[in-house]
């Protein structure tokens, strides 16, 4: 073949990336305009591995040592300026603005990862995938793919190395077995690695690579006669079209990535073709729209995800005005971004006249400084943020304070915590009894294995909260005597809003939902396992303590503390809630926990209701104070607000005497 023809620019390769990148930003602002428009991740894949293979066939051959550091010289001065330049002010936003909970909790270690290129590693270790709502929120889960492909990086250039020094010349073929291999066998393990690691998705990249190396080798590859090319252009729009409509996420990446990589493959095929034809596909994706949007697709993807996600955060991205806001911001930043750090920044005077060693040496240590920098604000977000809720020591129910002793009157004697994430939230309230009183905390907490919830059993199925519930059982059983106290705590009515929510539930219906007849089924398997559960632990004679159910709230209190939130959909129900109805939802439950006093001894049901509440209604707030730092979970405040009551009901069922030690204990 002859290299000049086939080393020429094909612009309707910049089409098909404005496809990919149109695709994942739509699926990105809402995913029921094109359900499948997470693939064209997987078309970006396709067309990385065909272009980058393109582009080093042609290279002036030399050794495999210089061959690779210019390799990476042109990647790092291609890819890094415009991704250090997004992670850096990404990571200023993020720690200037938005909250740090649990819906946030890995969006540091995500953004730092993505400097290295491993965040797809760091998601894949995660439990939320990568559909998820809470995915929604993290800044950075975009940057996925792209730690996918510096990865594939890693690999390729020593591959192709190779196959053109006509060594190991099916080297490629084989890894695309091997991956398709792992892409199936993850999906079958871990859905969250299928998705993300680079093992389970090299064969995307490699099925670029590989067609063109079948272009490279055969002359008459891309000699299609015009009727031949029309049927594979418009084949391989018809498969990728399939992709980005009906894609599976539950069977992803195998099957479904199949339809974008086969259709991608054979656009790629169409495209490279010498026939003049020139077919309603060509002029699509050769249209100046299609090109120039193609030309900005990095950038274009480097910043769509944290515009969203910041709209998501603040005022919403709900609205026609607010997709039309995003997608503006969007293409300003990226317009900015492809011209002063993709086309220009490589053409300083400074890296041209630089070899490729010390361009790799000083992007690797820009790369470090910049992680290094970003690092240290997120440890100090505390003090930088400019959100209320970085008062730690009134939101968060884990922020230490400290209480003198009142003699050690609990001393030798252990409370032993089990629970869900809300026996977690009684952190604060417990440390503070452990410093005034001497008793040992023993803290079994994990979210959503909440025993003793009284709604649903927990012990029913083999599964990773069933396990650890069952081992931690068993070393309180044989560790706990006569003196010792146990507490199970727990969400206790069903929730109708999450962290993730984007707009408020309807708190009636979820109410309502308690009274259906499987509801009232589940409540007493719930209720048979907690009567068995403290039946076998009160053989031990221990005082067993249940917390009644708190108020709960259709309203995220942590996401609408700030004047740049409290716009945000999900603050329209409001922060108060009639106690009168919230009595009438939890009535059920109280039932239960009352027939569990009648059975298992030294039972007591602590209340907290009445101190959060008033006569009339319960609020999020008290004295301008969150209760609560999310829709049900205690916040600081709350756990110093319930903490004297707590440590009251203790010391009147031991007949203990009670000291007030601290008197204004809410106002500190």
């Amino acid at each position: 073949m002859n290299s000049d023809s086939e080393n020429k620019y094909i612009n309707s390769i910049d089409g098909l990336r404005a496809l990919a990148v149109v695709a994942v930003m739509i699926f990105h602002m809402n995913s029921s305009f094109l359900p499948g428009g997470f693939t064209g991740v997987d078309i970006f894949f396709v067309i990385s591995g065909y272009v980058v293979a393109r582009s080093l066939a042609f290279k002036e051959r030399t050794s495999m040592r210089i061959f690779i550091q210019e390799f990476y010289r042109r990647r790092l001065i291609r890819i890094y300026p415009a991704l250090l330049v997004c992670l850096l002010v990404t990571s200023f936003v993020v720690i200037v603005f938005i909250p740090r909970f649990y819906v946030s909790k890995s969006i540091d270690e995500t953004g730092l990862a993505a400097f290295f290129g491993f965040s797809n590693v760091i998601l894949a270790l995660d439990n939320e995938s990568y559909f998820s709502l809470s995915t929604d929120f993290n800044t950075f889960v975009h940057t996925w793919s792209l730690g996918v492909e510096e990865q594939f990086y890693f690999i390729f250039p020593f591959v192709f190395y190779l196959w053109l020094s006509n060594k190991f010349k099916n080297l490629i073929l084989y890894l695309f077995i091997i991956s398709i291999f792992f892409s199936y066998f993850y999906l079958i393990n871990d859905l969250n690695k299928a998705y993300y690691f680079i093992t389970s998705r090299f064969w995307e990249l490699a099925a670029g690579v590989m067609l063109f190396q079948y272009h490279h080798s055969d002359d008459s590859a891309t000699n299609l006669g015009n009727f031949e090319r029309q049927v594979i252009l418009f084949s391989g729009m018809f498969i990728t079209t399939v992709g980005l409509w009906f894609a599976n996420k539950n069977q992803f990446p195998l099957p479904w990535a199949l339809a974008p990589v086969i259709g991608t493959t054979l656009l790629l095929h169409g495209f490279a073709s010498k026939s003049n034809s020139n077919s309603a596909i060509d002029r699509v994706f050769s249209m100046r729209v299609s090109t120039h949007l193609g030309k900005l697709s990095y950038s274009l993807y480097l910043w769509h995800w944290p515009v969203f996600t910041f709209f998501r955060w603040s005022v919403g991205l709900q609205t026609n005005l607010e997709y039309l806001l995003a997608i503006l911001i969007t293409y300003l930043l990226a317009f900015a971004s492809y011209n002063l750090l993709e086309v220009k920044f490589p053409k300083f005077e400074f890296l041209r006249v630089q070899s490729s060693k010390k361009i790799i040496v000083l992007a690797l240590l820009v790369v470090c400084f910049s992680a290094s920098m970003t690092s240290f604000g997120y440890k100090k977000q505390t003090k930088l943020s400019l959100s209320v809720t970085s008062e730690k020591e009134v939101w968060s129910p884990y922020e230490p304070l400290i209480l003198p002793s009142s003699g050690k009157s609990l001393s030798g004697r252990t409370l032993y915590v089990v629970g869900d994430s809300h026996a977690g939230a009684y952190t604060k309230m417990l440390n503070m009894l452990s410093d005034e009183t001497g008793i040992e905390i023993k803290m079994y907490s994990e979210g959503g294995c909440g025993i003793s919830n009284m709604l649903t059993p927990v012990l029913v199925e083999e599964n990773s909260c069933s396990i650890k519930v069952k081992g931690w059982l068993r070393e309180i059983f044989n560790e706990i005597g006569e003196d010792d106290i146990v507490f199970f705590a727990t969400l206790k009515l069903p929730r109708s809003v999450y962290q993730s929510s984007t707009f408020p539930g309807d708190i009636v219906e979820t109410m309502n939902s308690m009274n259906s007849t499987d509801s009232k089924v589940t409540m007493e398997a719930a209720l048979e396992e907690s009567l068995k559960v403290m039946t076998v632990l009160s053989e031990k004679k221990p005082l067993i303590i249940l917390d009644a159910p708190k108020p709960i709230f259709n309203y995220i209190a942590f996401r609408c503390a700030d004047w740049f939130t409290a716009s945000n959909p999900i603050c329209n129900s409001g922060y108060v809630e009639s106690r009168l109805f919230l009595e009438k939802m939890r009535a059920p439950i109280l039932k239960n926990m009352e027939e569990l006093k009648v059975n298992v001894d030294k039972l007591v049901v602590w209340d907290p209701l009445p101190i959060l509440c008033n006569a009339e209604d319960c609020s999020l707030y008290k004295d301008q104070k969150p209760i609560f730092f999310d829709s049900d979970h205690l916040s600081g405040f709350g756990n110093r607000l319930l903490y004297q009551y707590f440590k009251d009901e203790i010391f009147n069922y031991l007949g203990l005497e009670s000291v007030h030690t601290i008197k204004s204990i809410n106002e500190r």
